[in-house]
């Protein structure tokens, strides 16, 4: 439980037009995986979309194993 609050935390912390990198489930489908790229929208339950070179993604955030920030 501790390892959800903390990216519960580490989400409500990131904004829009943040550079992240993310990992998501591999059952999502969703390739490259990990992800890189800048957040153009979020909502209040964690889910965003990301900006990357396969265009714009959207992530869901039940479906994170990590997420770091990285420098823009």
């Amino acid at each position: 439980m501790a390892i959800f609050e903390s990216l519960v935390n580490s989400l409500k912390l990131l904004a829009v037009g943040d550079r992240v990198k993310v990992t998501v489930r591999p059952e999502t489908g969703l390739f490259p995986n990990p992800l890189d790229g800048h957040i153009t929208h979020k909502d209040d339950s964690g889910n965003f979309s990301i900006k990357s070179e396969r265009g714009i993604v959207q992530v869901k955030a039940g479906d994170i194993l990590s997420i770091s920030k990285l420098p823009a």
